[in-house]
């Protein structure tokens, strides 16, 4: 088979998709880079310092002890350092013990750091708990759409927000958004998006959490500019947010293919925060520039960071596809992909075990998970492209072209590597 180089693919996809300008202007964002987050991790360590005072001149200050939970919650956001929800959760559970029916605030707390921990079976014990003591119930129940979707539990997603009579608010809306996005309604996901941030125009935290996320779905539907534009208005809003300069990177590498810019912004996150996925990125770049070396560095890298037992829970999805594209261990794939399909029963953690299979060469067992599991249940357009070379591995040539034809229709999010992977696998056919 001839390969296609990556030069040549990128100019026909350019040319393809007639990109004649250039999305990202780093005049746009520069100030960002350089922002310093000096004075608000100050002001939080400053805060921090007084609670625990006061929490050692009284071992009893209930107040204190959750005013410091509540800190180190929010500071795990800025950190990225996991010890901090862990001490987090610590202090609750010491509030909890002096609480023998429980209570409704503290276990909606323990569930959104179980699921920003990527522990979905614990966040569903604390609501299901928080949903017992009848108090708060609205509150509990929008959580359990949360884990619900996490779980790949959509049935009860759906059930419990017709639970909801105000089909209007904020809340109920962008979980009716992330629904409909994973049951493959993109143009549905994005209109109840932009509804839900027109509710609340003027709160600038939620503003800016509505905006980020529909820049993502922007991209997701090849609105590449919009997406753009409003990673810039959420940076106006909140100049730390990290999450829309990781998103313009994207732009810059995926779509302007400028891998130098996307590096510097890259790397910039990585010197303010804990964030793994950098590697990841940077990973991807040096693949772009067919520097092996630094690939297989920068992968090494996020390993070992992330299988620290506290970490890998939140890394299963990426530490499966590496151990068994680049590191060759596909029976390490495999094991991680079970432990994933055992806490998180998802269709995508499904597709991380069928693409385990196909890499041990179980063609055949790789295709049943597919059919049983993964098949119409997902429209993400990384598991239509492990389909579609599952379908060729197994000579089903028609099922193949049809998956990575629509993969290919994401290619921005996707990115250069896997674009071309599918391309070359099309090229078989």
């Amino acid at each position: 088979m001839k390969t296609i180089p990556l030069l040549i693919l990128i100019i026909l996809i350019w040319s393809c998709n007639d990109r004649t300008e250039t999305v990202v202007n780093p005049r746009d964002y520069d100030d960002y880079l350089t922002f310093s987050t000096n004075a608000s991790s100050d002001a939080m360590i400053e805060e921090i310092r007084f609670w625990s005072e006061r929490l050692n001149q009284n071992s009893q200050d209930e107040v204190a002890v959750l005013k410091l939970a509540g800190l180190y919650s929010a500071r795990f956001k800025i950190s990225g350092d996991i010890s901090d929800l862990e001490a987090s959760d610590s202090l609750y559970h010491s509030v909890l013990k002096t609480r023998m029916a429980g209570s409704v605030d503290i276990y909606h707390c323990l569930a959104t750091n179980a699921i920003t921990q990527h522990k979905f079976q614990v966040a569903k014990e604390y609501v299901e708990k928080a949903i017992e003591l009848k108090d708060k119930r609205a509150a509990s129940l929008m959580i359990l759409v949360d884990v619900s979707l996490e779980l790949g539990d959509y049935a009860t997603a759906r059930r419990t927000l017709q639970q909801f009579r105000n089909k209007n608010s904020f809340a109920y809306l962008i979980r009716e958004a992330k629904l409909k996005d994973h049951e493959g309604d993109l143009e549905g996901a994005i209109s109840s998006m932009e509804r839900a941030y027109h509710r609340i125009e003027g709160n600038k935290g939620l503003s800016q959490w509505a905006l980020c996320n529909l820049a993502d779905m922007y991209g997701h539907a090849g609105r590449i500019s919009e997406a753009y534009r409003l990673y810039l208005e959420t940076l106006r809003i909140n100049p730390n947010d990290d999450y829309a300069l990781k998103g313009i990177a994207w732009i810059a590498f995926s779509r302007d293919f400028n891998s130098t810019e996307a590096k510097r912004i890259i790397n910039t996150l990585a010197s303010r925060k804990k964030m793994p996925e950098t590697n990841l990125l940077l990973a991807e770049i040096a693949a772009f520039e067919n520097d092996g070396d630094e690939k297989l560095a920068q992968l090494k890298r996020f390993k070992s960071f992330v299988s620290q037992p506290a970490y890998k829970n939140m890394y299963h999805k990426y530490l499966a596809i590496i151990e068994a594209e680049d590191f060759d261990n596909a029976d390490e794939s495999v094991a991680i992909a079970k432990i994933e399909v055992e806490n998180r029963p998802t269709p995508q953690s499904f597709d991380l075990l069928a693409w385990g299979l196909y890499h041990q060469g179980n063609f055949s067992q790789a295709l049943e998970v597919v059919r049983q599991k993964v098949e119409g249940q997902t429209f993400e357009p990384e598991a239509y492209y492990h389909i579609g070379r599952i379908y060729l591995a197994n000579g089903n040539h028609v099922k193949s072209k049809q998956y990575l034809e629509e993969a290919l229709k994401s290619e921005f999010e996707l990115g250069p590597s896997i674009t071309r992977k599918i391309i070359e696998s099309l090229n078989t056919l």
